[in-house]
């Protein structure tokens, strides 16, 4: 599935692997946070992503395949 987010780089997907074991999922508060402004983009993380992280100012979020993708940043 194509998807409009930006694939994490195999460094930073090692990162976020290893992130994403230590803290709490972030996935509804990344899809609630887009519902307002983006809603499609909020439905598109919602269906195609497992779960999300917050890392150095932004969202990232997993496929089912593990890979990671930049969702949101705030920087």
């Amino acid at each position: 599935m194509k998807t409009v987010y930006t694939l994490a780089s195999s460094e930073l997907q090692e990162t976020l692997n290893r992130v994403a074991v230590q803290m709490s999922d972030r996935k509804e508060e990344v899809v609630e946070l887009l519902s307002d402004e983006q809603p499609s983009k909020s439905r598109l993380v919602e269906l195609t992503y497992v779960q999300c992280a917050w890392w150095e100012g932004c969202y990232y979020c997993q496929d089912e395949s593990q890979q990671w993708h930049q969702v949101k940043c705030f920087i």
